[in-house]
């Protein structure tokens, strides 16, 4: 597996709840999967990990604490093609991650992070060739 971008941001505030990441990208022809990180800055928790699987046609989100992963949950739809470009935007209020691609909602994600303060780091990893990524402050109105 050829690791074609990686991208690591810090939020030492903290990027829960209230903050919307943006990434815009494509996949490359030959991809299998990529992963969206957000993970906690004291340990090797992931608070919420979005991972397409081209192989699979499918996303599984999960959260990786005390040293395991826990109960996969599975989306029902894959917006995503190979070559493709494409937008996800991940949000969080007190209760979810919201996940929309091409602005439309695909899921949300029940934070299984009790202390949401403490995801600090968004991660980009594998078969995926980032164009931009923002991370902005949301106001829910």
């Amino acid at each position: 597996c050829t690791l074609y971008y990686s991208f690591e941001a810090s939020c030492p505030d903290g990027l829960c709840p209230g903050w919307s990441v943006i990434l815009k990208g494509e996949t490359p022809a030959e991809a299998s999967k990529f992963e969206i990180n957000f993970l906690c800055d004291r340990d090797d928790r992931i608070a919420f990990h979005f991972n397409p699987r081209f192989t699979e046609s499918d996303i599984i989100c999960n959260s990786y604490m005390a040293n395991h992963w826990g109960q996969e949950e599975r989306c029902n739809s894959f917006p995503f093609g190979i070559e493709e470009p494409f937008q996800i935007e991940i949000d969080s209020d007190n209760d979810n991650f919201h996940v929309y691609t091409d602005e439309t909602k695909v899921m949300q994600y029940n934070h299984r992070v009790e202390d949401l303060k403490t995801i600090t780091k968004l991660q980009v990893v594998n078969d995926v060739n980032i164009s931009s990524l923002e991370i902005t402050k949301k106001h829910f109105y």
